[in-house]
């Protein structure tokens, strides 16, 4: 296979590289801007170290990569009539070698998340990397035909990237401090959780907005999406309910654990008034671009989540 500037160019939409770029920031920004602030109250230090942190992001970018490859690798019949001008497995690369990309990307993944699981001493967390690893290609050939389950797996599979960094830290922490780091998971726990819940939800919308957006190819290849098998309808209400049930939670994240004056604008401005204009697109959604509209919006909510992590730092301080 020889791989020319055009075929690498290719190779970064088909692994979707922004989403990538993403995903590798979402774990830098919880481990820098939220768990070592909250360990520096405690007087407590990261006990993963920078060589095999960058190394847990890099497993995890190649193991998202492979699962993107392998997902269009299987919907090349569904593309061609959803997206045919933006067609990549079958017309900018071949199917076999979006194979082999699947292939090359997973199983050096997880060789280094194996590898970084032995060298810390916890290898049963190697397991996760198989289990991920399994679900993404279940995913693209079972479990995305079947009614809400894929979409649940997807936004699952989204969560664990920023919770990921803790799985590796907990452990270590009780390793080096004992029972003195007790105190310190809770409060771990509650704003990496809050974070991957928030995740979860925002991509568990995206998934279903972007199944009423591909209803008709969807519908075609005999596909059980939730617009497909209990109708647009359907569909556009349970995206709307869990909309409002974000922005309600986001409402008493603030109330309940960080209620600053930074917190509330930033959640009203760039998180809950955009989620309410997501929801008026899908409420009012005839058509696939009024839903691919609510779509692109929810992916920058997303980033404005991220975002939220850089003045994590300064909000810690002053409330713990």
């Amino acid at each position: 296979m020889v791989i020319l500037p055009g075929h690498i160019l290719a190779v970064t939409r088909l692994v979707r590289l922004p989403n990538l770029l993403i995903v590798a920031a979402t774990q830098i920004l919880i481990r820098y801007f939220v768990i070592l602030p909250l360990l520096k109250q405690g007087n407590m230090s990261l006990q993963l170290s920078g060589g095999f942190f960058a190394l847990l992001v890099i497993s995890t970018v190649l193991i998202t990569a492979g699962g993107y490859a392998i997902n269009d690798y299987f919907d090349r019949k569904t593309d061609r009539v959803n997206k045919p001008g933006s067609l990549i497995v079958g017309k900018l690369i071949l199917p076999r070698h979006a194979m082999i990309f699947h292939l090359i990307f997973t199983i050096t993944g997880i060789l280094i998340g194996l590898w970084i699981s032995a060298r810390t001493g916890l290898l049963y967390l190697s397991l996760v990397y198989f289990m991920v690893s399994g679900l993404l290609w279940f995913y693209s050939t079972t479990y995305k035909k079947e009614v809400l389950l894929g979409n649940i797996i997807v936004a699952l599979l989204t969560a664990l990237v920023p919770f990921m960094v803790l799985l590796y830290e907990l452990p270590l922490l009780a390793r080096q401090y004992g029972s003195t780091a007790t105190p310190m998971v809770k409060y771990l726990l509650i704003w990496v959780l809050g974070f991957s819940l928030f995740a979860f939800l925002l991509n568990l919308i995206r998934e279903i907005i972007k199944d009423s957006e591909d209803i008709e190819g969807d519908r075609h290849i005999g596909k059980k999406t939730v617009p497909v098998v209990w109708g647009l309808g359907t569909a556009r209400w349970l995206a709307i309910s869990l909309l409002l049930i974000s922005a309600v939670l986001l409402l008493s994240a603030w109330y309940f654990f960080i209620p600053d004056l930074i917190t509330l604008l930033y959640f009203i401005v760039l998180l809950i008034i955009p989620i309410l204009v997501v929801t008026g697109f899908v409420f009012r959604g005839k058509n696939s671009k009024s839903f691919h509209y609510a779509s692109m919006l929810l992916k920058i909510i997303m980033i404005a989540g991220l975002i939220y992590m850089i003045a994590v730092n300064l909000i810690i301080n002053r409330l713990l």
